[in-house]
């Protein structure tokens, strides 16, 4: 009879599997297996099942209006809306708390956002201008920051330190910041002036709560959908957008300040304490009352901001963008579409991506603290610099987005879409190839 492992051999596969349910690795497991789902199933005998699934149409009325919607539209307006919206809360944390919070700090992440959006768009007009495809120039502007983390926390391990993350976090916040600007601003065909008009007058009720000290999630949430969505869908503009403006209007306020929740709870407990204990598993009312009292002075200390954000991030992470992946990544992998991997859109794509995220991030991150005007984190190498650039080509799900706002013809879409996933897999592999040959142990500047 074979033993039973020992407690050390335990302990030690414990140890090497627990990195494999963290939260940010198993979300860049989720999404690799959507991916290859909608890849298999598209290539397989029930690919006309699976297309025509995400074509069925539903109909939804919403605030008085018949919204028809397809699955597949479902999925790219509706739910890719509260992916916008923790996206816009980002933001704005950033804005008020975070590395954009301070010019100083703001400096490097700002410039190489930029010069990561230039360079790869430049490149895919050079390569596509005057054709039907330089509709597609949004394409490889776009950095998938989970994705991206993912990776640059697995490939860099030990060897990444935090301001390195920190750093990468803010520029793609800025990057969804252009991005989401670019697709109000560029790939809006037609605009519904009335409904627009409805959405704003939404947010600025939104606006004016927010003032007088409302604090309610569930409150912003109604408004958002029934007053900001429902009037950005039907205006032309695309629906998305409602989640960032309505991002903007949430309170990033606490109810309370830290000292005053101290003093509160300090006298909570101590009242608490004071009060007899019962011989049963029930506490007293009066104590029950003193719990009420401490949940509602926590949930007072927590600016709406941070714990709409802190809820809504797993769902984002683990539903929408998964069931995002599965939705747009069917592509039919022919002989043929292969062979169209070196036509312009696809190289347009791949070397935006790739060569021009890569470049345009590291040469303005070198010339920008070359001439002072920004400074490296602090224990950052520039080698590190490099292999974050190179992370920062994963485009994936803004990419795909945006390929789809793009492009009707359905051949340049699947094409775009190829492009994307090549782009993926060579953003991979330079940014490891930095990490593992030029990624130097020694101490940083």
């Amino acid at each position: 009879m074979n033993e039973l492992p020992s407690h050390s051999h335990w302990a030690r596969f414990k140890r090497l599997t627990r990195p494999l349910f963290s939260g940010d690795l198993s979300y860049g497991l989720l999404m690799v297996g959507a991916v290859v789902t909608a890849l298999v199933l598209a290539n397989s005998p029930w690919a006309h099942e699976f297309h025509a699934f995400w074509e069925y149409t539903l109909e939804v009325r919403v605030a008085g209006a018949n919204l028809e919607l397809t699955f597949h539209e479902l999925v790219n307006d509706g739910l890719m809306a509260i992916f916008f919206f923790v996206i816009g809360l980002e933001i704005k944390r950033e804005l008020i708390a975070g590395e954009l919070s301070n010019l100083r700090k703001a400096a490097l992440p700002i410039i190489c956002a930029l010069g990561g959006l230039l360079f790869p768009a430049l490149i895919f007009l050079g390569l596509n201008q005057g054709a039907d495809t330089a509709a597609g120039w949004g394409i490889p502007i776009a950095t998938d920051i989970v994705f991206a983390l993912v990776l640059l926390t697995i490939i860099g391990n030990k060897k990444v330190p935090f301001a390195l993350k920190i750093f990468l976090t803010a520029l793609a916040v800025v990057d969804d910041l252009c991005a989401v600007l670019i697709i109000a601003l560029f790939y809006t065909d037609q605009i519904v002036f009335g409904s627009l008009l409805w959405a704003f007058v939404s947010f600025f009720v939104l606006v004016i709560a927010n003032r007088i000290g409302v604090r309610n999630p569930f409150f912003y949430g109604l408004v958002g959908v029934l007053g900001i969505w429902t009037g950005f869908f039907l205006s032309g503009v695309h629906a998305t957008i409602a989640g960032v403006i309505t991002a903007a209007a949430i309170p990033a306020r606490a109810g309370m300040d830290e000292e005053q929740f101290a003093h509160n709870i300090e006298n909570l407990i101590k009242t608490f304490r004071e009060r007899r204990a019962t011989d049963s598993d029930f506490i007293k009312k009066e104590k029950l009352e003193l719990v009420r009292i401490i949940q509602k002075a926590v949930r007072k200390i927590v600016p709406p901001l941070q714990s709409v954000e802190k809820a809504l991030q797993p769902f984002v992470n683990f539903v929408v963008l998964p069931l995002f992946a599965l939705a747009n990544t069917g592509l039919t992998l022919e002989a043929e579409n292969l062979g169209r991997l070196l036509e312009p859109l696809s190289l347009g794509i791949i070397l935006g991506l790739v060569a021009g995220k890569f470049a345009g991030i590291s040469l303005l991150a070198r010339l920008s603290v070359a001439l002072g005007i920004a400074r490296l984190p602090e224990r950052v190498t520039w080698p590190q610099i490099y292999g974050a650039a190179a992370f920062a080509g994963i485009g994936f799900t803004m990419s795909i987005f945006i390929g789809n706002l793009a492009f009707e013809n359905a051949d340049y879409l699947q094409q775009a879409k190829l492009a994307i996933l090549v782009a993926f897999v060579l953003a991979v592999l330079l940014g490891t190839l930095i990490f593992r040959v030029f990624v130097r142990a020694e101490r940083p500047r």
